[in-house]
């Protein structure tokens, strides 16, 4: 079975004294680090033991003996083999981000969904808002804005687009 996470020793207390946060901080970063290794070390070992029972299970069972015999979805089972055939032996040299890519996909939809919205709902985009509100006075203060090579671009992107040379005046 897995340890318990371990509760936080310290408690998130302001300090003035830089040292004193960096060292905190590069302390919780080394255990976020070895979590996420640890993590996907776990994935590639049950990886490795789906990839054996798989070989064992008759040809055309393999779907009904995972659902029946594991608490683990196809898709994870998949990406759980997937990373043992990649990472046979571990995460060694791999770099925090690319183990935290590996495990983002070990995500179910539901979890995926909820991230999004969440991202969705807490990034505004005004130049997007703008758009949407006023396309037109956007393009007039971009046109505006413009310099004569930015406006020849413009329009030949515009004529490559429609097909045929724009007509000044029209």
């Amino acid at each position: 079975m897995t340890d318990l996470p371990k509760p936080m020793t310290e408690p998130p207390v302001p300090s003035n004294d830089l040292a004193v946060l960096a060292s905190r901080i590069n302390s919780e970063h080394d255990e976020v680090v070895k979590a996420v290794v640890h993590g996907a070390d776990h994935a590639i070992r049950a990886g490795k033991l789906l990839l054996e029972a798989k070989i064992a299970v008759r040809h055309g069972d393999w779907s009904e003996w995972l659902a029946t015999n594991c608490r683990v979805s196809e898709r994870s089972a998949q990406l759980y083999m997937q990373l043992a055939r990649e990472f046979p032996q571990g995460l060694a040299g791999v770099s925090l981000t690319a183990a935290i890519k590996m495990l983002e996909q070990l995500k179910s939809p539901e979890e995926k969904s909820l991230l999004g919205s969440r991202r969705q709902s807490s990034k505004r985009n005004p130049i997007g808002e703008a758009i949407k509100s006023d396309p037109l006075a956007i393009l007039e203060k971009a046109w505006a804005a413009a310099n004569d090579m930015e406006r020849n671009i413009f329009v030949k992107k515009i004529e490559k687009d429609v097909g045929s040379p724009i007509q000044p005046g029209h």
